[in-house]
């Protein structure tokens, strides 16, 4: 006892400092866990951002080898609620059919984006990134559901904005 009295402090928290840390994670509790509950920002956002990379990837693709690569939206059937499929075209032609399919990276399964239940995905036209990355025909619009701001492959250069 003697020795708390000449300055030296005990370890341990004051009663104040146990209210006061306790009402804050109290308001962030009340803040932060009812936008955890509803994951549909979350789930859309990523969506959109695995729609534009996979857009990306099919510009990248067509670049490096040379050859066109469709971009086909699927629409829903089936239970599912549509998806996104890239393939080539295996001609030197432009305008050909697509018809091999574009595989993941590194693996034989092919390249294929499911929409998530609860999202709509609507594409304006399926279209192709030809050997030089331009999209065709273009522009090209992607919206999403909740989305504001859609999905845009602009004409000649197959840039992807959102």
């Amino acid at each position: 006892m003697a020795a708390a009295r000449n300055g030296a402090r005990e370890a341990g928290f004051t009663t104040v400092e146990l209210v006061v840390t306790l009402v804050i994670i109290g308001i962030l509790a009340a803040i932060a866990i009812p936008r955890f509950q509803d994951s549909t920002a979350f789930t859309q956002r990523g969506f959109s951002d695995q729609v534009r990379a996979t857009l990306r990837y099919a510009q990248k693709i067509a670049i490096a080898k040379r050859r066109e690569v469709c971009v086909d939206f699927l629409p829903a059937g089936g239970g599912a609620a549509g998806r996104l499929a890239l393939t080539f075209n295996p001609g030197v032609l432009a305008g050909g059919a697509c018809s091999s399919v574009v595989n993941l990276p590194g693996q034989s399964a092919p390249y294929v984006v499911n929409v998530p239940t609860g999202i709509t995905l609507v594409l304006s036209a399926n279209f192709r990134f030809n050997g030089l990355g331009e999209a065709v025909p273009a522009p090209v619009t992607l919206t999403l559901s909740g989305r504001a701001l859609p999905i845009t492959v602009a004409a000649g250069t197959g840039y992807i904005t959102n």
